[in-house]
């Protein structure tokens, strides 16, 4: 379930820096380029369970996003075998991935609605955790062990990076001359840099922190975070919305 408090954070400071980009768009320099529609849009998918972001053109074929990822939920009891094993495990999982993004949509190619987005993010909450503990009872030599006999083991890992450059295209219209409503899809990246890995277990499985410093290293690679988000965006006229 969402959790109301901590959304109000994040929100207040959107919503200084769209005031930011606002007064900033109200400049001169600005105006004689101000030719289209500002967009309000909300979005979902890999880093969003619900996003909002604000829009507006900087230039004939160029954009301005300000935007605001929610993605912060617990998975609690979940129990699988993976489609492989005799034995269930009941599984639970934290997500903390939240963030403050500001983006420049710029058109490179008109007729197909494609964009070339790059920009930077920055990242509230930036980390995956849970454990694992088998569901029934384990037999070992014909000696059975119960769950809690054998303890659970618990770890994630952590970005570091708090700024998070963002590279990728986008599909559809930010905005449209001719109607409010618009559709669009995000396909980027990323750049979290290097994870952290932590890991211990608990009861006969404990000590396993050593492993922590293997497992970093074994995932040393894997610094790119992929971004898949459908868009839907409301067009303002600001020639009717001063």
């Amino acid at each position: 379930m969402i959790r109301a408090f901590s959304l109000i954070k994040p929100m207040v400071l959107l919503l200084c820096l769209t005031a930011v980009v606002e007064g900033y768009g109200q400049s001169e320099a600005l105006r004689l380029f101000d030719t289209g529609r500002h967009s309000l849009g909300i979005f979902t998918g890999s880093t969003a369970l619900i996003g909002i972001d604000y829009a507006r053109p900087v230039g004939k074929k160029t954009w301005l996003r300000s935007c605001f990822s929610y993605m912060d939920f617990d998975v609690r009891d979940w129990e699988t075998n993976f489609n492989r094993y005799e034995q269930y495990a009941s599984i639970n999982l934290s997500v903390r991935n939240s963030s403050l993004s500001l983006l420049i949509d710029h058109v490179i190619a008109p007729k197909l609605n494609l964009r070339f987005v790059t920009g930077i993010g920055l990242f509230l909450m930036n980390d995956f955790s849970g454990s694992i503990k088998l569901r029934d009872p384990l037999k070992i030599n014909d000696i059975y062990f119960e769950p809690d006999e054998l303890g659970y083991v618990y770890g994630g890992l952590r970005y570091n990076l708090k700024l998070n450059p963002y590279f990728g295209v986008a599909l559809g219209r930010l905005t449209h001359p001719n109607r409010r409503l618009t559709v669009g899809l995000d396909i980027g990246t990323f750049y979290k840099g290097a994870p952290e890995v932590f890991i211990n277990g608990t009861a006969l499985i404990r000590n396993n922190e050593h492993n922590a410093e293997i497992l970093t290293n074994n995932m040393s690679g894997y610094r790119w975070f992929p971004v898949f988000n459908l868009r839907f965006g409301y067009s303002i006229d600001p020639k009717d919305n001063p």
